[in-house]
């Protein structure tokens, strides 16, 4: 079942990274892998996400992201964010008010080759996606400061 989660109040970020593993794209490949995961490597991870210059990212709790992770896919006008708690069973993903209806797919192509974003799941504020980012990077956690779409499976 979908719901909205409305963004809160966002508390001061924690200085821990909480993040364990890192990729340019939704793979494990190591010639994409982000080794760096210290605050000025998650300083740079979220820069790059503001610029575009990273339109694909997967941060995870593991290397499979079997108990958690952040996955963002773009182009260079939308972005798609995801978020999969294990522990809750429950993904969090950004959405477009204005397609909540909507079964379009949107014009991105993923970097797995294969999976369909819908168009309602994705944004436009780059900076926004990169705050995000940051969240999850530390708190591994959707960013308290936008709404969100819900659904525990």
């Amino acid at each position: 079942m979908e719901k909205i989660m409305k963004k809160r109040e966002v508390p001061l970020l924690p200085e821990r990274i909480g993040i364990k593993y890192a990729n340019k794209e939704f793979s494990t490949g190591e010639d994409t892998q982000i080794t760096d995961l210290s605050e000025e490597g998650i300083r740079d991870i979220v820069e790059k996400v503001c610029n575009g210059t990273y339109l694909s990212l997967f941060l995870a709790l593991d290397e499979c992201g079997e108990e958690g992770y952040l996955l963002l896919e773009s182009s260079e006008e939308l972005i798609y964010l995801e978020i999969w708690d294990e522990g809750t069973q429950t993904f969090w993903t950004s959405f477009n008010p204005e397609f909540l209806g909507s079964d379009k797919e949107a014009p991105i192509e993923p970097s797995d080759g294969q999976s369909v974003i819908p168009l309602k799941c994705t944004m436009k504020e780059r900076g926004l996606a990169a705050k995000c980012v940051e969240w999850y990077a530390h708190t591994c956690e959707p960013y308290p400061g936008m709404d969100w779409l819900e659904e525990t499976r």
